[in-house]
């Protein structure tokens, strides 16, 4: 539930908020959360013995030109009919610390959610090399210790079954599902876990937010799909070269994950920003809905505002990262961010009525920004959930002020105001019971810090701190250190109210304490 929001829609007085009456929540300087969570930092093992010279290990070991530290290679047989994915990846890890590393950990998120990962084989070299998949990790044993500056090839097999979009709480992982439309495969390829300060990080899964932090990466994908009509079309991100009917060949550079959507139903549509980024939408025809004004279709609407938004972000953040930017109804909840590929949940198409008081606009424009808020300036969403998620409920506001200024006060009531949220903006995502919390506390009073930031540290320096920070911050996974170091020891100080009226540890440190 990473972008959730709540379906009502209120009509309330708007409220800006001011430094002066923003309500602060003490809490303890390590609260005890009241989510199971685990942080599971697995440990690399040191070898007391040097290791093997390179002739004598199944890896690479002279200097290995990469712009990333993973490339994957994929071969997936879909059959769209079964609803069933059988592939072959290599993955190519360039090891770049000095400890030698015994295994490899990859996320493998599709396996949390009904059991949709089945790995068949795992190889290094010519050997099938031992590995454990439990929950959400993939643990791979390597034969040799990887020394620094070593690249290994892990090929594995696997079959990705998806589960059907069911309802309740699980429907918010439609993202990876199906309905009777649409198939969405996303997180569902195994995918090698971060490393920070020489531990693996793969968090606990849980329902709220988002538990998975991913490199940028290097992906060649070749798809091949079975049981579909000509009619198939495939939204996925990257420069595209069809092969034959339902043949694809796709190149990906600096995606931090490969999402593909297939659908015999979609309407395509195009529009182009004055930078030249390709903005794609994706719909189903029962976008036409009835409005007071008659039947309008929503799609151009919101193949507008995704349009507008993101040359908005341009102006702000910098360029776009890809050529195209690929909008997609998707018959699930709310809205999802992935590289080059954003979720719009058919909910908001079916209740738009016209305008841009409504949800359909509010979520697109949000989806949108994660493209700088994610894709760009990666950030632990399990720890540090604010780093994007703040920054793009707050790129909302950004968007109405420019596009759509009359609408800027209704945007504060309907998207913050309305809820009084309460809560701090640096929790992590498992000390929250319901998503209403964790959205009032992250997003919407990571709105209102970033407003109080604005107005202490002026107009042209906010949006100077908000440009350097994606410059710094891209193709990383960066932290709050980062975002506060931006600061001046001036802005420091004139932002200290704002920091301990939301923050639980409002003291700024620097990135080398």
């Amino acid at each position: 539930m990473g972008c959730n929001l709540a379906s009502t829609s209120p009509t309330v007085q708007a409220i800006q908020p001011t430094a002066p009456n923003v309500r602060i929540v003490q809490a303890q300087a390590t609260p005890e959360p009241t989510a199971t969570r685990t942080l599971r930092d697995i440990l690399p093992q040191e070898t007391s013995t040097p290791p093997p010279s390179p002739t004598a290990m199944p890896y690479i070991c002279e200097e290995v030109a990469h712009e990333y530290p993973a490339r994957y290679q994929v071969v997936a047989n879909i059959d769209y009919s079964a609803k069933l994915a059988n592939v072959s990846q290599t993955v190519r890890f360039v090891h770049e610390e000095e400890t030698p590393l015994q295994e490899i950990i990859f996320n493998a998120e599709a396996n949390n959610w009904g059991g949709g990962l089945q790995i068949g084989q795992v190889r290094i070299g010519n050997a099938d090399v031992f590995f454990t998949l439990e929950r959400n990790l993939l643990t791979v044993s390597l034969p040799l210790p990887l020394a620094r500056g070593c690249e290994v090839a892990i090929q594995m097999t696997f079959n990705v079954t998806p589960p059907r979009v069911a309802s309740g709480i699980t429907a918010f992982k439609g993202y990876f599902g199906y309905s009777e439309r649409q198939l969405n495969l996303s997180y569902w390829l195994p995918t090698i876990a971060m490393r920070s300060n020489g531990l693996w990080v793969v968090h606990e899964p849980q329902m709220i937010g988002e538990q998975i932090v991913f490199e940028q990466a290097d992906w060649d994908v070749s798809l091949n799909v079975n049981n579909a009509s000509g009619d198939l079309t495939l939204a996925m991100p990257g420069d595209i070269t069809e092969t034959g009917e339902n043949r694809y060949q796709v190149r990906f550079k600096g995606g931090r994950d490969f999402p593909v959507s297939m659908s015999e139903n979609y309407r395509v549509s195009k529009a182009s920003t004055q930078s030249g980024t390709i903005v794609e939408l994706y719909t189903f025809p029962d976008t036409l809905r009835p409005t007071a004004n008659g039947t309008q279709d929503a799609a151009p609407h919101a193949l507008q505002v995704a349009l507008v938004s993101t040359e908005r972000f341009e102006t702000l953040f910098g360029k776009y990262p890809f050529g195209r930017l690929l909008v997609v109804q998707g018959d699930f909840p709310d809205g999802m961010e992935f590289s080059g590929l954003v979720y719009v949940s058919t909910s908001w198409f079916y209740q738009w009525q016209g305008g841009f008081d409504n949800y359909l606009t509010v979520i697109t424009v949000h989806e949108v920004s994660h493209q700088w808020w994610y894709a760009q300036v990666g950030n632990d969403a399990a720890l540090a959930p604010w780093l994007d998620e703040a920054l793009a409920t707050y790129s909302e506001y950004l968007y109405y002020e420019s596009a759509q200024p009359n609408l800027k006060d209704w945007w504060w009531s309907f998207r913050v105001g309305y809820y009084n949220p309460k809560g701090n903006v640096d929790s992590t995502v498992y000390e929250f019971e319901s998503p209403r919390d964790y959205i009032n506390a992250v997003y919407l009073r990571g709105v209102q810090m970033l407003h109080n930031l604005r107005q202490d540290v002026g107009e042209e320096a906010f949006f100077k701190l908000l440009a350097d920070y994606v410059k710094r911050g891209n193709g990383t996974i960066a932290t709050p250190e980062l975002f506060w170091s931006l600061f001046t020891p001036e802005q420091i100080a004139l932002t200290q109210r704002t920091r301990e009226q939301f923050l639980r540890q409002p003291e700024v440190i620097s990135e080398t304490e």
